[in-house]
């Protein structure tokens, strides 16, 4: 069985979409390419239940993958934590 992974996309509007999915791949070298894919896509493609969603770049103030892939885009800060 594939590992579970969740995205929290939060728009602009202060909306939030909650998803899960499996474990696309167990390469890094892919989720990385991936991973880039969507980032240069002025869409974010997901297919939810039979549907495909495409959610416009634009309205999205931010993104959660949790937990985190286990290739992270380059220049990424590591070892953060959220304070308030």
């Amino acid at each position: 069985m594939k590992p579970i992974k969740h995205l929290y996309l939060h728009f602009q509007d202060g909306q939030r979409l909650a998803l899960r999915f499996p474990q696309q791949t167990a390469d890094p070298v892919e989720i990385a390419r991936g991973l880039r894919r969507q980032l240069e896509s002025p869409f974010l493609s997901i297919e939810v239940d039979g549907d495909l969603l495409l959610i416009p770049r634009e309205s999205i103030k931010y993104m959660q993958i949790s937990p985190a892939p286990p290739t992270l885009p380059e220049a990424t800060l590591t070892g953060a934590e959220l304070i308030n």
